[in-house]
């Protein structure tokens, strides 16, 4: 039974070493191409990605807010901002402000020694003095010649006096009273001097055109000071009123309806956070520049004190509209030569290059003028696969 059995053992053992090598065979084909396999399915599934039609994300377009907002930047400036020049020459004789003083209308601000119209003006007075002197001697002298003429003229009547020499005591009674009226006109004239001269001088006295506050100063004591204005002459002061301010805007064309019938508007300043002050529109410029494409609003604010002339404003518009805008991300939306554009896709899901005029920039969205109609489906963030007639695969943006 022990011969059989071995018998057994050794015929069997060739049959076993032939299946463990194929065993060994399969386990190393399996090692060595399967991986293979997979490697060669995975580029497959690349190379028809690339060849088949590329897989774009996109979204429907919106309708946007019909009680929309819109904010713009402004500039703050003084209600009422004066520069003060000089209306006569001379030296600065005292000056009685300074920058940030508080000045009431009519308040001295400076005063100017002006020596040489001083000087004109006593000269004037004096040739007035002269003139009525003048004019006195000369009015005695026509009320004799007017008693002379009277007495000629009874003597010619009683046939004493010859007619010739009546009629020269006249003419020198007419000349007598011409010379009192020309020297009632050189006094006229004189004082006229007198007045011009007094106003001039009155120019010496500096005074504040309004309440305020002085924003610059460009003067002190000793200053040399020449008449002029803004054009050859710098200012001797500035004087601003801010107990109300102005604060200006450029709201574009496509706003200017819908903000001047609105009126109303908030101004909020970065430096003055949660503190919004509400407002409305006082006046415009009535008419669009045509460089800008903008009109020009004033705002007028009461100023607590905190609001500075020259400060940068953020102004909120209430910008109700007739209808709700299309709405369009903006990572929809390109620019290139032809103007800003999307894509768009169909039904058939061909991609479509659509132009499109925009409106107001929201951010993260932009209004559609033309070219879009809500529901539409456009492309977000495309890449350079998609192009004009090309046709995709969508997947929905979440």
């Amino acid at each position: 039974m022990n011969a059989n059995t071995q018998t057994e053992r050794s015929s069997r053992g060739p049959y076993i070493a032939v299946v463990g090598l194929f065993l060994l065979l399969g386990i190393i084909a399996v090692v060595v191409f399967l991986p293979r396999l997979r490697h060669n399915e995975a580029l497959k599934v690349e190379a028809d990605a690339v060849t088949g039609p590329p897989v774009v994300v996109v979204t429907k377009v919106k309708t946007g807010d019909k009680d929309t907002k819109l904010e713009l930047p402004g500039t703050v400036q003084a209600f009422e901002q004066a520069a003060i020049f000089a209306r006569t020459n001379g030296y600065v004789k005292a000056r009685y402000v300074d920058i940030g003083d508080h000045v009431r209308q009519g308040q001295l601000l400076a005063l100017i020694e002006d020596p040489t119209t001083e000087q004109s003006l006593r000269q004037a007075q004096a040739n007035v003095m002269q003139l009525k002197a003048q004019l006195a001697l000369a009015e005695a002298n026509a009320k004799l010649a007017d008693a002379n003429d009277a007495r000629w003229r009874d003597l010619y009547a009683q046939g004493v006096v010859s007619k010739l020499d009546a009629d020269t005591r006249g003419a020198t009674a007419s000349t007598n009273q011409a010379t009192v009226e020309a020297a009632k006109a050189s006094i006229a004239a004189a004082e006229a001097t007198v007045l011009s001269l007094q106003q001039q001088l009155s120019f010496s006295r500096v005074t504040a055109p309004f309440d305020g506050v002085i924003l610059t100063r460009n003067i002190d004591n000793g200053s040399l000071i020449t008449s002029g204005s803004s054009t050859n002459t710098t200012q001797m002061f500035t004087v601003g009123r801010s107990d109300t301010v102005r604060v200006f805007s450029s709201v574009p064309q496509a706003e200017a309806v819908s903000v001047m019938n609105s009126k109303t508007a908030k101004v909020t300043f970065r430096e003055l956070p949660n503190h919004p002050y509400p407002g409305s529109i006082s006046r415009t410029s009535a008419s669009i520049d045509p460089t800008s494409r903008t009109i020009l609003v004033e705002i007028d604010l009461k100023n607590d004190g905190k609001i500075l002339p020259g400060m940068y404003a953020t102004i909120q518009f209430d910008a109700p509209r007739a209808e709700p805008p299309t709405v369009l991300p903006t990572n929809a939306l390109f620019v290139r030569t032809a103007g800003p554009q999307t894509f768009v896709v169909g039904d058939d899901n061909v991609v479509r290059l659509r132009n499109l005029v925009l409106g107001r920039d929201m951010g993260n969205a932009v209004e559609i003028v033309s070219g879009l109609k809500p529901g539409e489906n456009v492309v977000i963030n495309p890449t350079d696969m998609v192009a004009d007639g090309v046709h995709v695969n969508t997947k929905v943006l979440q």
